[in-house]
């Protein structure tokens, strides 16, 4: 039965303390507390699965004193090439 939601496979930053299946724990937690603080709205889960994700690469990267992956890429103009 397909249920019309989106699904999306997620790839983390590198350098956190945590292993793979205790990340996704902790995204899948934080994801589903930003569901209930919205009121229980469906159609925001890869929304809220992103946001938690961010926040847990976040605060592994603060605990390890390393950047993100995204924090250091976001950050960052794209340089011209020169050939």
């Amino acid at each position: 039965m397909k249920t019309g939601r989106k699904s999306a496979t997620i790839q983390l930053a590198v350098g956190s303390t945590l292993n793979g299946e205790g990340r996704r724990e902790q995204i899948a937690k934080k994801a589903y507390e930003r569901y209930l603080n919205r009121g229980q709205v469906d159609g925001y889960d890869l929304d809220d699965w992103l946001e938690a994700e961010q926040q847990v690469v976040a605060e592994s990267g603060a605990q390890t004193g390393k950047k993100s992956v995204a924090g250091r890429v976001r950050g960052k103009k794209p340089q011209p090439q020169t050939v």
